[in-house]
C-alpha cells in the first residue's frame, strides 16, 4: 500500500521486518504498525517485546494494571478496532492520498465531537511533549515579538517537557525517525526568541502550595512578561502526574485579558482526568488543550492531540509564520486541510499510520467513556479512590501522606502511594522504581502494572489509578442493575490481586 505507507518512520531496532504479515492488515501487522511513529520510548524490546513502559501492543488480558498515570497495554477492544481500521483503509480499491486524509480527518472529527467541541482544529501528536511543541511553535506563528513560555509544574508533567517548552529538541531523536541534536533550538527559532519561567505547585519539602499563591505567581509573571514587550504563553495544569490541579481557570481568564492576543492559554489535560465539560469551556474561552488517549483513556502509549479553539484556527490559517523546525516532528495528514494548506515550511513526512492506529485504539474507549454521564463517572473515580484507601492500611511497607488525601485525587482516579523503608524512612526513587518494575516480574503474583515513580520533596510515590476502562466496566453494570458496591467487585478483585503481588514485592525485597 505504498500511497498510505509514506511518510511512515523506518523500522525501529528491535522490530524484524518477518513481523509483518503478508496481508497489511493481519495481527502481526497490527502490533507492528502500533509501534511506529513514535521515539524510542515505545520501541519495543527485541526479547520481551515490552516497551521503556512495560506495557504490550498486544492484548494481555491475563495482566493486571492499575498503570493509566503512565501507560496501559493495548485492550482487546482497542486491537480489534485499530485492526478494523487498518483494514478498512487497505481495503479501499485505490488507496490514495485523499482517502488518507479523510482517515486522519475523521480521527479528528472523533477526537473533537467527544468533548463536544466539533468547531475545535485538532491537530495529533505523536505525545503529550510533542503537543507542547505544536503549542508553542503555534504560539509563535503568530506572535511577533520575543516570548515567554509560563511553565507550571515541569517536574511534574513530561521529562522532556522544558525543552520542548524552550522550542528545541527534547531528544536526538523524533517519532518521525529524524535525527536531531537534543537541546539545539528548531529550525526557525533563533537563540532568545523563547525564555522559560517555571512556576512550582509544591515547595521544597514536596508538600503542595496554596492555590492562590500559584495564580498570584502566574498573574505577577504575565504582568512582568507584558511590561518587558514580551508575548506569553501561559499553562494551566488540568492534573499533574500526582492529580494536582493548578492555575485556576479564572486566574487563567485574568491573564488573557491583561493583553488579547499577546498573552495565549494552554491546557495541559494529558492525563485527561478532570471533567469533559470543563475542557469544552476552555475551548470556549479561547484556550488550546493539549491531550492524550494514553492515559486515562488507556490506549496504547504515544497518542496525543492538541485542540485549537475557532478564533485562534481562523488566525493562524491568516498570518501563520511556523517554525520549519516542526516539520520533524509533524506529519502533514496531522493537521486539518485548513492549517496545514497556510504552512509556509515544507513537511517532510506525509502522515505518521502509526500514530493514527493508536488513536483509533483509543478512542474506543473514548466513544463510550463520553456516554456515561458525568456525575456516573465522578461516583465510580470516586469510589475506586476509596477502594484503594481501605486496602492500604493492609499492606506493609506503603502508606498514605497527609498531602495524598485531598478531596481532589477522588475526581482524579488516582491514588499516589508513599514507600517506606523497614526503618521507617522513606524508600529512595531508585528503590520505587526498582518496585514498580519488580510488580511486572512473575514473583507472587501475575504481571501487575502501576504507574511510575514521581519524585515528591524527600519521598517519592507510585501511582495506583483507574482508567477509562475501569470506568465503563462498572457504568455498565450498574446500566444493568447491579448495585454500585456490586458493580465494583470485578474492579476490587483486580485491586486486591494488584496489592497482595505488592505486598510480595515489598516482602521479597526486605528478605533479600
Amino acid at each position: 500500500m505504498p500511497a498510505i505507507q509514506r511518510g511512515i518512520s523506518p523500522v525501529p531496532t528491535g522490530l524484524e521486518p518477518e513481523t509483518v504479515g503478508n496481508r497489511s492488515d493481519s495481527p502481526a501487522s497490527v502490533s507492528f504498525l502500533l509501534q511506529t511513529g513514535g521515539d524510542r520510548r515505545i520501541w519495543p524490546d527485541a526479547i520481551t517485546r515490552r516497551n521503556r513502559y512495560g506495557t504490550l501492543a498486544i492484548p494481555a488480558d491475563d495482566e493486571i494494571s492499575f498503570s493509566s498515570t503512565t501507560a496501559s497495554n493495548i485492550s482487546r477492544e482497542g486491537y480489534l478496532a485499530a485492526g478494523a481500521e487498518l483494514a478498512r483503509l487497505t481495503d479501499i480499491a485505490s488507496p490514495s492520498s485523499v482517502a488518507s486524509e479523510q482517515w486522519f480527518a475523521d480521527i479528528r472529527d472523533r477526537i473533537a465531537g467527544n468533548l463536544g467541541c466539533a468547531g475545535a482544529h485538532v491537530v495529533l501528536a505523536a505525545s503529550g511533549t510533542d503537543a507542547e511543541l505544536l503549542a508553542l511553535c503555534i504560539t509563535v506563528g503568530v506572535s511577533r515579538r520575543p516570548l515567554t513560555n509560563l511553565l507550571v509544574a515541569p517536574d511534574e508533567t513530561g521529562n522532556g517537557v522544558p525543552r520542548a517548552a524552550a522550542g528545541s529538541h527534547y531528544s536526538d531523536l523524533t517519532a518521525l525517525g529524524s535525527a536531531v541534536e537534543a537541546g539545539a533550538p528548531l529550525e526557525g527559532l533563533p537563540p532568545g526568541r523563547i525564555e522559560v519561567r517555571t512556576i512550582a505547585i509544591r515547595n521544597q519539602t514536596g508538600e503542595p502550595r496554596h492555590q492562590h499563591d500559584i495564580d498570584a505567581d502566574i498573574i505577577a509573571a504575565v504582568e512582568l512578561e507584558l511590561r518587558r514587550d514580551r508575548d506569553v504563553l501561559v499553562h494551566v495544569l488540568d492534573t499533574s502526574k500526582t492529580g494536582l490541579p493548578a492555575v485556576t481557570r479564572q486566574a487563567a481568564r485574568h491573564a488573557a485579558a491583561l493583553a488579547p492576543g499577546r498573552v495565549r492559554v494552554i491546557v495541559d489535560a494529558c492525563q485527561f482526568r478532570g471533567s469533559i465539560s470543563r475542557l469544552k469551556q476552555d475551548l470556549a474561552d479561547g484556550f488550546m488543550v493539549a491531550l492524550t488517549g494514553s492515559k486515562f483513556v488507556a490506549g496504547p502509549p504515544f497518542s496525543g492531540a492538541l485542540l485549537i479553539p475557532p478564533a485562534f484556527a481562523e488566525e493562524l490559517a491568516v498570518r501563520s509564520d511556523i517554525p520549519a523546525g516542526l516539520a520533524e516532528y509533524s506529519a502533514a495528514l496531522d493537521w486539518p486541510t485548513a492549517l496545514r494548506q497556510g504552512m509556509r515550511f515544507k513537511f517532510k513526512s506525509g502522515l505518521n499510520l502509526g500514530l493514527g492506529l493508536r488513536w483509533v485504539a483509543a478512542l474506543a474507549h473514548l466513544d463510550r467513556y463520553t456516554e456515561v454521564d458525568e456525575s456516573r463517572q465522578s461516583l465510580v473515580k470516586a469510589q475506586f479512590v476509596r477502594s484503594v484507601r481501605s486496602r492500604i492500611d493492609a499492606v506493609k511497607g506503603i502508606s498514605l501522606h497527609e498531602d495524598d488525601e485531598g478531596d481532589h485525587l477522588g475526581s482524579r482516579a488516582m491514588v499516589p502511594v508513599t514507600l517506606m523503608t523497614g526503618a521507617g524512612t522513606f524508600a529512595s526513587f531508585e528503590a520505587c522504581q526498582d518496585i514498580q518494575l519488580s510488580m511486572r516480574g512473575l514473583h507472587g503474583g501475575p504481571v501487575c502494572h502501576i504507574g511510575q515513580a514521581v519524585r515528591l520533596g524527600s519521598r517519592t510515590v507510585l501511582r495506583i489509578a483507574a482508567s477509562a476502562v475501569d470506568v465503563i466496566g462498572v457504568s455498565q453494570a450498574m446500566s444493568a442493575g447491579q448495585s454500585l458496591h456490586q458493580a465494583l467487585t470485578p474492579l476490587e478483585s483486580r485491586l486486591d490481586i494488584l496489592l497482595h503481588k505488592l505486598s510480595a514485592v515489598l516482602h521479597h525485597r526486605r528478605g533479600a
